[in-house]
């Protein structure tokens, strides 16, 4: 069985934020809520600054599963963690939980208030997110069963970003 996860060559990164966006656009998150995050780290002693993908870990042990008392945070094959909307109520827990802080909640507002536009109205459930629910980061799980690449991976220009399965040593991953 696969354990998928995404290998960051933070010497290629030049902290162009593309990852970002194409995860807001492929997900359609909600305002304020961004799934995969760029940090960027100064090291004055070397005049440099390094980015840094700051994203679910998808961990083996989540902390955020154990804290769900309604059981609606789940590990699926491949190692994915993920979160059923119709069984999250909203309590947070697993927000608090999670060592990276990354999970959020949605917030009940949109980008234009009463109004759809056609991409939202496609009918993909990944691009719902129902408001006082937990959100995070899926790793495009919709994306890998269609064979794809997670978003982040797929737009990155310069590469930085490596998705395979980590127990496979013919992965890409592991090179």
């Amino acid at each position: 069985m696969a354990r998928y996860g995404v290998v960051v060559d933070v010497n290629r990164c030049t902290g162009c934020m593309t990852c970002v966006i194409a995860c807001k656009e492929e997900n359609l998150t909600r305002p304020k809520v961004s799934w995969n995050r760029i940090l960027e780290l100064e090291n004055e002693s070397l005049d440099c600054i390094t980015y840094f993908r700051y994203a679910c870990m998808h961990c083996d042990n989540p902390q955020c599963m154990k804290a769900c008392s309604h059981g609606a945070i789940y590990r699926r094959s491949g190692g994915i963690v993920l979160i059923d909307k119709n069984k999250c109520i909203g309590a947070g827990d697993c927000t608090k939980a999670c060592p990276y802080g990354l999970i959020d909640t949605n917030p009940d507002e949109d980008y234009y208030p009463g109004h759809k536009l056609p991409y939202e109205e496609m009918g993909d459930t990944h691009r719902e997110h129902p408001p006082g629910k937990a959100s995070k980061c899926t790793l495009c799980a919709h994306r890998i069963e269609q064979g794809k690449e997670p978003a982040c991976v797929a737009g990155c220009p310069s590469k930085a970003m490596i998705f395979g399965d980590l127990d496979d040593p013919n992965s890409p991953v592991q090179n």
